[in-house]
């Protein structure tokens, strides 16, 4: 399934990528300040949410892993989505404020980026994967080193996703006056985060289910987790793109102040 799913999500996010990179180029040539920081942050999510969907499809994964390291694909599509999940977050978190500084939290959301990247790295590492031929995935669920990589990303994972989901909601019941095109767009993208949390507790509770001896069927979560990774892609990119494109023609429609 994973071929089929992540190459719809490919595609999808290729195309989300050329309508931020065209809407950031137009409102750069205005000279245009508002929500600068979130153009750029739509742009990197969505241009990592593509190196992330690509290097899933187990052909290419194959023909990357064949040609550099054994599992770096895992690693890179990881760090990718790791991306994605943060430029999510400053991306809202720009939207939301207006007139409390936001450097802050922005700075800690890159800050962490780094951190778990690291950490990924270090375990990818200290893991090894090509010295004893296995992959970073609930597969090798018994191996001691898969179990903390993968927990380590999905904990990340699950944390970002559920602050992207409760923002995205919260976006939208304010922007539903002004701008319904806008606020349909952030609830979709909402519903994609919640997919993007349940993904990450589907993968990290089959880790520690089958760390404590109760694991469900390897098949059912081979078959869970990538069902729900690419409804997570396909609603935040679909939805974020509905609220950019809308909210074009009314700038003030998604920013409002919130206590965080």
């Amino acid at each position: 399934m994973d071929g089929p799913i992540f190459g719809l999500c490919s595609v999808l996010t290729l195309l989300s990528t050329a309508i931020a990179l065209s809407r950031a180029v137009t409102q750069r040539r205005r000279n245009s300040d508002i929500f600068r920081v979130a153009r750029r942050a739509h742009v990197v999510a969505v241009a990592s949410s593509f190196l992330g969907s690509v290097l899933a499809i187990p052909a290419v994964a194959d023909l990357v892993n064949r040609a550099t390291v054994h599992e770096l694909s895992s690693l890179v599509s990881d760090i990718a989505a790791v991306i994605f999940c943060a430029s999510l977050q400053v991306m809202i978190i720009d939207w939301e404020y207006r007139e409390l500084p936001h450097d802050v939290s922005i700075a800690c959301r890159v800050g962490l980026v780094i951190v778990v990247s690291g950490l990924l790295i270090w375990q990818f590492r200290r893991t090894n994967p090509s010295r004893l031929d296995l992959d970073l995935s609930t597969t090798y669920a018994e191996v001691n080193g898969v179990r903390t990589y993968l927990l380590t990303y999905l904990s990340f994972f699950a944390a970002a996703g559920a602050e992207v989901a409760v923002r995205a909601s919260k976006l939208a019941r304010a922007a539903w006056q002004q701008g319904r095109a806008a606020a349909a767009g952030l609830a979709v993208a909402a519903a994609g985060a919640t997919s993007g949390v349940l993904y990450a507790l589907s993968r990290g509770g089959y880790v520690i289910a089958y760390e404590h001896g109760r694991a469900w069927p390897l098949a059912l979560d081979n078959v869970a987790s990538p069902v729900l990774a690419g409804l997570c892609i396909v609603g935040i990119t679909t939805g974020l793109s509905m609220a950019v494109l809308s909210s074009s023609r009314r700038p003030a429609t998604l920013r409002r102040s919130v206590n965080a």
